[in-house]
């Protein structure tokens, strides 16, 4: 084995000290000097063929194989193309994809890294660069117009996700990656959804499927019954291109977890809709209160309220009120 291309490569892809020796985990040594290549910029088959100087047919065999197996990102524009993920890109495939076993110590020794790793830059960087992008129409629904960091997590209620799906070019069901890779909850695993280029590429790779949009309305109710809030990623928030949504947990999902255990909320942004109660129809169950992940509803005097400061309109508090008392404004 040659320690030193397994090192080269650990460097270019930013990998942390302590992880040097995973790769020799997962990668054939054979792979390396195309990996390292394709590291460099995004580039088609060809041209790695030329690159070095394989027949065309056998460098397409082996960029089809590392990109089913996680280790590229495909994109296609006039042509296809392919580039190495980065460290952190490439474990997280092998632990969210059920896959972590090869990886033995190095899997929990991981999610424990990259949990942390993804708070501390959140805590270091209070004011995210970013832009003020103005509401895209495609995504009217919901209200936001301020600085906003990318990429953007937002928070939905069901019927935006809806809404999002069937305006969709393609969309495909997944297992939720953060409950995969950290294992904190009994909650399902298949709840989540990529969209359009992602949700091809995942398709491709076989660890997504494609639903029909009733299918996805099941899903959606399932994920709510066990109170898993919605939350989106943008790709181009000014184009309001979705690529990814997840049912989330506060338990395991990165941006609900550095939310409520390090109080950082400039990554996690509201869905611009807030509960509103009925008085007269409140009976004070309390499910409200239960159901609500961000601690947002109190019981006063017998009766529920909101306090809309920490309220991000999700809608569990909604979907479970037996007498109909709270609805999204």
């Amino acid at each position: 084995m040659n320690i030193k291309s397994y090192q080269q490569l650990a460097k270019v892809l930013d990998t942390p000290p302590m992880f040097t020796n995973i790769f020799s985990l997962i990668i054939k040594e054979e792979d390396i000097e195309l990996l390292l290549v394709l590291s460099e910029k995004p580039r088609s088959v060809i041209e790695v063929s030329q690159l070095l100087n394989l027949p065309e047919n056998l460098a397409e065999e082996k960029i089809k194989d590392l990109f089913l197996n996680g280790f590229l990102d495909k994109k296609i524009q006039d042509r296809i193309f392919f580039s190495t993920k980065s460290f952190s890109g490439i474990i997280t495939s092998y632990l969210a994809e059920n896959r972590e076993e090869i990886l033995g110590q190095y899997a929990k020794i991981f999610a424990s890294f990259r949990i942390n790793e993804q708070a501390q830059k959140a805590q270091n960087n209070p004011t995210p660069a970013a832009k003020v992008y103005p509401l895209p129409e495609s995504i009217s629904t919901i209200s936001i117009n301020k600085t906003i960091p990318a990429p953007i997590s937002v928070i939905l209620s069901q019927n935006t996700v809806i809404q999002i799906l069937e305006q969709a070019r393609s969309y495909a069901l997944r297992d939720c990656q953060c409950r995969m890779i950290y294992k904190n909850c009994n909650n399902p695993l298949r709840v989540c959804f990529t969209l359009n280029e992602t949700s091809d590429r995942l398709v491709e790779r076989g660890v997504a499927e494609r639903i029909s949009l009733e299918e996805a309305k099941e899903v959606l109710k399932k994920a709510n019954e066990h109170g898993l809030v919605h939350m989106a990623l943008y790709s181009d928030w000014l184009k309001g291109e979705v690529f990814d949504i997840c049912s989330c947990c506060s338990c395991c999902c990165s941006p609900l977890r550095i939310l409520r255990d390090y109080g950082v909320k400039h990554h996690v942004e509201k869905s611009g809709l807030v509960a509103k109660v009925d008085i007269d129809k409140c009976t004070s169950c309390g499910i409200c209160i239960e159901r609500c992940p961000f601690n947002a509803r109190t019981l006063e005097n017998d009766k529920a309220y909101t306090n809309e400061n920490l309220c991000f309109g999700c809608g569990l508090c909604v979907t479970t009120c037996p007498t109909g008392a709270i609805h999204l404004e």
